[in-house]
C-alpha cells in the first residue's frame, strides 16, 4: 500500500523536473506567440497539479506534512537564489501542496469547503485587478521569485508563471474534497483543467488573470448536490 503512492508520487515529480529540463531545447511551435505559450504551459501546468494531487495519501499524515513544507520550502528558496529554475520549481511544487493539505487538515471543518474557496475566489478577483498579484505581475525581484513557478518556454525563454499560491488552493481542495466524501475523481479532474483553462482565458484577456476562482468553482460546481448534505452535518460526512 505504500510502495504504490510512493511510486505515483516519484512519477509525477520525476516527470515535471524533465519536462522543465528538456522544454528549452525543444522545438518552438508556431513561434513565440501564443500558440508557442499553449503548447509549452499545458502539460507542465497539468503535471504541476498532478504533483499537488500526489500527496493526497498523506493528507492525514500532519508530521510528515510539516516536514514536507520544511523541507522543500529549504530546498525551493536555496535553488531559486541559485537559480535553478527546474529544481527550485519541483520543490516549489512540494512545498505548496504539502502545505495545502497541512492546511485542510488543519482547517478540517465543513463549512471551510464552503467559504474558504468563496473568500478566496473574491480576494483574488480583487488582488489581481487592483492589489497584491497585480503588483507580482510586474515584480522582478527575489521576492517574486519565490512566490511564483516559471514555467520554461520550447525552444528558450520564459512562457509565463504560476503562482504558489494556486498549487496551495489546489491541494487544499483536493483534500477538503477527499476528506468530506466529495466526487474525488470528477474534482481532480475539474481541479487540473482548470490551470490550462485559466491559462486560455488569460491570453484571451491578455493581461493577468484571477486563478482562484476557476479553482474554486472547479471544487464547487462538480459537488453543488452535495454541499447542503455537508453543511447540514456536523462531521461534513
Amino acid at each position: 500500500m505504500v510502495r504504490r503512492p510512493a511510486a505515483v508520487l516519484t512519477a509525477v515529480y520525476g516527470a515535471a523536473l524533465a519536462l522543465f529540463v528538456l522544454a528549452p531545447a525543444l522545438p518552438a511551435v508556431g513561434g513565440t506567440g501564443d500558440v508557442n505559450t499553449v503548447v509549452s504551459c499545458v502539460p507542465v501546468v497539468l503535471l504541476l497539479g498532478g504533483c499537488a494531487l500526489a500527496l493526497l495519501p498523506a493528507r492525514d499524515a500532519p508530521a510528515v506534512l510539516v516536514l514536507l513544507v520544511l523541507g522543500a520550502g529549504l530546498l525551493g528558496a536555496a535553488f531559486t537564489v541559485a537559480g535553478v529554475d527546474p529544481v527550485a520549481n519541483v520543490a516549489k511544487a512540494l512545498f505548496a501542496g504539502s502545505l495545502g493539505m497541512l492546511l485542510a487538515w488543519l482547517l478540517a471543518e465543513p463549512v471551510v469547503v464552503v467559504a474558504v474557496p468563496l473568500f478566496a475566489a473574491a480576494l483574488d478577483i480583487f488582488s489581481v485587478s487592483a492589489g497584491p498579484t497585480e503588483l507580482l505581475a510586474r515584480d522582478s525581484s527575489r521576492a517574486g521569485d519565490f512566490l511564483s513557478l516559471y514555467l520554461p518556454a520550447w525552444g528558450g525563454g520564459r512562457a509565463d508563471a504560476l503562482g504558489v499560491v494556486d498549487l496551495v488552493f489546489i491541494a487544499f481542495f483536493a483534500s477538503s474534497a477527499w476528506r468530506f466524501g466529495l466526487r474525488r475523481r470528477a474534482t481532480a479532474v475539474a481541479l487540473l483543467a482548470a490551470l490550462p483553462a485559466s491559462l486560455a482565458l488569460q491570453l484571451v484577456s491578455g493581461g493577468a488573470f484571477p486563478v482562484l476562482p476557476v479553482l474554486a468553482a472547479a471544487l464547487l460546481l462538480p459537488n453543488l448536490d452535495l454541499l447542503p448534505r455537508l453543511l447540514r452535518s456536523p462531521d461534513g460526512r
